[in-house]
């Protein structure tokens, strides 16, 4: 890769990094596009080599982070696991990203009103794939008699709402790994829809 793509990669990974840190200190109608320039030193117009606009490097940051999310679902859709592993490894995944991503998940959560049709079309997509995901554990759980019937919705909702509720009180270098609160949410799920 040429030097020069590769430092405006570079330049720009430091762009979203401190927006990332700035919007989610100062909230995104709080920042100013002079200060992501502050903070990595340049000019707030050279800024517009690296992003389209302050609406957009939002989006960017937050796509992004959910491309992660997205990748890992692909993995879980793909394994040759049963319905209650499918649905322990997507509790798992989605708990995980909410823990490494936390900044971009809470800005999603706080600011999604800010983003375009357009650019939320790419986060629904990702996000329908997840609940489309946890819909088919649920019901081939339901089906083969391990857990009761529910209402998948509703549960589906439960669920994305417990894993995105540690965006909100687990720390980075918590009491509790991510992999012990995914596991403690599973166990919670899993005891409450068996079939006892």
């Amino acid at each position: 890769m040429p030097d020069t793509v590769e430092s405006k990669e570079s330049r720009r990974d430091q762009i979203l990094n401190a927006a990332t840190r700035i919007f989610s200190e100062k909230t995104y109608h709080g920042t100013t596009l002079q200060d992501i320039a502050d903070a990595v030193g340049m000019l707030k117009g050279s800024l517009y080599y690296y992003i389209d606009s302050k609406e957009r490097l939002l989006a960017d940051i937050i796509i992004e982070a959910a491309k992660t999310l997205n990748e890992d679902l692909v993995r879980v859709e793909n394994a040759d696991t049963g319905p209650v592993e499918r649905l322990r490894q997507i509790i798992r995944e989605h708990v995980k990203f909410n823990a490494i991503y936390r900044e971009a998940g809470t800005l999603f959560l706080t600011e999604k009103n800010v983003i375009s049709s357009l650019e939320m079309s790419e986060l629904v997509e990702i996000f329908t794939r997840r609940d489309k995901l946890l819909a088919l554990a649920l019901n081939q759980a339901i089906a083969a008699g391990l857990y009761r019937q529910v209402d998948i919705r509703i549960t589906s909702l439960a669920i994305v709402g417990m894993c995105n509720s540690v965006l909100f009180w687990v720390k980075p270098a918590g009491r509790f790994s991510y992999e012990e609160i995914a596991d403690a949410f599973f166990e919670l799920i899993h005891d409450g829809l068996s079939i006892k």
